[in-house]
């Protein structure tokens, strides 16, 4: 009597390695859109487990159909399939909500993938391919912010309606052929090498017994002649000693459509890839077990189907229930890797939708030198390391003190103890707290500025310490200028100006601020200061000053010693100067890109992702304003003007000691005695003062109001 035929469903592994592939699809690649993706996975033949143990005899245990899909799936071209494994093409459905996840036609997704297989069937596809009868689906929810999972496989199967029968009992390989035979049948299937294959057994040549040849060799191999028997033969995951695996599923419904003749024929469910790829001996053969079975089933014809397309094969959970799985990667992940993974997400969420032409890549890999790490600097940082800049490097000289913490949110209480911790190396300690995978760097140094003297046992320190900022503005793309001091700024400015590096400068007033970026001499102009007219270069923090600067930090009352500010002002000034640097690195022309005129938006057909970089930005809390202000740079300037840059090229640390000590020298038209700043007099700043007061003495004024009439 004939019993249903009953098959063994494929059980999904999946390695973790395919979850973070999924996730990087997701931020990279698909983004918001859910259209289908293609993966890959892989099923090999069903071995059963030896188990032994001295006092039992040894038992063989049955492991579930795997069906596996790895690191590789995600590059099919590029992976690697091993000997005796069958490669399948999935079909991914990623979605961007749970909830979308719950409410997708799992029933529609079955049907439309089971008409894809009678499609291919219908086509010839199939008979070509066979791997094309065995797709699966896998819906998808990645939660990336808690690193969860949820996915639910299907296999789908188009089901027979009656359903196919078996009318014997299956029969392991080695009782349908001796052992010799076997060692050929093995042989003969790594010759073919075919996921679905017709066999054809003749037992009176022994010489050459077996015959495997792909599914479109049918008509050359199939023949009943002479006592051969043919047989359908497939690749079977299972490992059940009565029941073969999901793939015969869909195989017997190419078997119905493509040859309507055969209502009944033996399966050979070969499971024995791995001793078919393997390199043995054909005697060592001989004296494995083989796992093979062969099943006589009965075909019901596709003129008797009740239904042309019934599919099943949604898999079932642990507890064998019809629902999703869900993976949490959360805790056995690295919470490093973690850290790093949540800053990228949302980070890539803007160019879902908002700005996706931003390079992130770009502001990733640039490398930020913050002079200052007191209050501007910590809130820098942040906003930097927000961005997902990984290399952020803090110059200051002091040490933490208690009214640090409170308003510099990279230092705690513990920073103040025992003297304060030296600012730098403690703000950088802090950000590797924060994100462990920035690379921090902190640098004790107090800056040479102009007005300072230098005496001759500070001499070769001062040196040192100029050569050791040097190398530090050389080695990092953009520059931040966050101290106190409007002198303790110019050394700095300087250095940016001659290494063309992108200088952002924040200055605080009580409610006021001034963000700004520096002008940057093009690569042809080699500090000429030429020009062609059209862009001018853009002006420095001390491109408008009509005197050098000098030493503002002796003599100084209480009020003046410390930062007096509004305490809401520091983050807005520095969110807005690390603005403007991302504004910078994603337009097309970076650190030249031209100031839009204050009366546009900084919109233009040229510009990148965020307009174009404006000048200054100049902000007021009283009436909360701001105003883009352009300014260009000055020939004069005691900073970054031609005339300075090439002072130093030329005289190196000896033109800087200069301006340290302020060892005015004489120039055409003014004495030492004139002026007071040796770099007023370098740039003609003292002249012009000269000339100022010639011209205001020239002028004669009257006290007498009977000189103005009205109008």
């Amino acid at each position: 009597m004939s019993e249903i035929l009953r098959f063994e469903t494929f059980s999904s592994t999946v390695e973790p390695e395919f979850w973070s592939g999924l996730a990087h699809h997701k931020l990279h690649s698909a983004q918001l859109d859910t259209a289908r993706t293609s993966v890959q996975g892989e099923f090999t033949g069903g071995r059963r487990h030896a188990i032994r143990n001295d006092s039992l005899p040894t038992q063989r245990l049955a492991v579930p159909a795997r069906m596996r899909v790895s690191r590789g799936a995600w590059d099919a071209a590029g992976s690697t399939q091993q000997p005796g494994t069958v490669a399948v093409e999935g079909h991914l459905y990623n979605t961007n909500t749970i909830e979308e996840f719950k409410k997708t036609d799992k029933s529609e997704l079955l049907r439309s993938a089971g008409a894809e297989v009678l499609e291919a069937v219908q086509s010839g596809q199939a008979t070509k391919n066979p791997e094309r009868l065995w797709p699966f689906l896998l819906l998808s929810f990645a939660d990336l912010k808690k690193y969860h999972f949820y996915h639910w496989f299907a296999f789908p199967a188009v089901t027979a309606d009656p359903p196919d029968t078996v009318s014997a009992e299956p029969v392991p390989i080695s009782a349908f052929a001796p052992k010799p035979c076997l060692a050929h049948l093995l042989a003969a299937f790594a010759s073919a090498s075919q996921s679905a294959f017709i066999a054809r057994y003749s037992p009176h040549t022994p010489e050459a017994p077996w015959r495997i040849g792909p599914l479109s060799e049918w008509d050359q191999i199939y023949s009943t002649a002479d006592s051969s028997i043919s047989m359908l033969g497939f690749v079977d995951p299972s490992s059940h000693s009565t029941r073969p695996g999901w793939p015969l599923r869909n195989l017997l419904t190419w078997l119905r459509h493509c040859h309507p003749e055969i209502t009944s024929i033996p399966v050979l469910c070969f499971r024995d890839t791995a001793l078919a790829s393997s390199k043995h001996e054909e005697d060592d053969l001989l004296k494995q077990q083989c796992e093979s079975i062969v099943v006589s089933v009965n075909v019901t014809p596709a003129a008797s189907l009740e239904s042309e397309c019934q599919v099943s094969g949604w898999e079932r959970n642990e507890k064998q229930k019809l629902l999703p799985r869900i993976v949490n990667l959360s805790s056995t992940m690295d919470p490093v890797r973690l850290a790093e993974s949540a800053l990228d997400l949302n980070l890539q969420l803007m160019r879902w939708r908002l700005a996706p032409s931003i390079d992130l890549a770009k502001i990733a890999g640039t490398r930020a030198l913050l002079i200052g790490a007191g209050t501007l600097g910590a809130y820098t940082a942040r906003a930097l390391l927000a961005w997902g800049m990984r290399k952020i490097t803090f110059v200051d000289s002091g040490r933490v003190s208690f009214s640090n913490p409170p308003r510099q949110p990279l230092y705690e209480f513990a920073d103040t103890l025992d003297g304060g911790k030296p600012k730098a190396e403690a703000a950088a300690s802090s950000m590797r707290r924060i994100f462990p995978n920035v690379d921090a760097q902190g640098v004790q140094m107090s800056i040479p500025m102009p007005g300072h003297a230098v005496s001759p046992a500070e001499l070769e320190r001062t040196r040192a310490t100029v050569e050791q900022l040097e190398q530090l503005v050389k080695t990092h793309d953009a520059v931040f200028l966050l101290t106190d001091s409007r002198e303790s700024r110019w050394l700095p400015t300087m250095l940016g100006t001659l290494h063309r590096k992108i200088v952002v400068c924040v200055a605080l007033g009580f409610d006021s601020f001034v963000a700004m970026r520096h002008g940057i001499y093009t690569q042809d102009d080699d500090f000429a200061g030429t020009d062609n007219g059209q862009n001018m270069r853009l002006g420095c923090y001390f491109c408008n000053d009509v005197v050098a600067p000098t030493d503002s930090l002796s003599d100084r009352t209480l009020d003046q010693q410390c930062t007096v500010t509004r305490p809401g002002l520091a983050p807005i000034a520095s969110g807005t100067a690390v603005e403007l640097l991302t504004t910078i690195l994603q337009h097309p022309r970076g650190a030249e890109a031209p100031a839009p005129p204050p009366s546009t938006n900084g919109s233009s057909d040229d510009a990148g992702a965020f307009g174009s970089p404006v000048h200054q930005i100049r902000g007021y809390l009283a009436g909360f304003r701001q105003h883009a202000i352009v300014g260009q740079a000055s020939s004069m300037c005691t900073a970054c003007s031609p005339t300075i840059i090439n002072a130093y090229r030329q005289h190196g640390f000896e033109f800087l000691l200069r301006a340290f000590n302020n060892t005015v020298e004489d120039a055409p038209h003014c004495s030492a005695a004139e002026s007071k700043s040796y770099l007023e007099t370098l740039t003609g700043l003292a002249d012009l003062h000269r000339q100022t007061d010639d011209m205001m003495e020239a002028i004669e004024w009257s006290g007498s109001d009977d000189d103005f009439e009205a109008v």
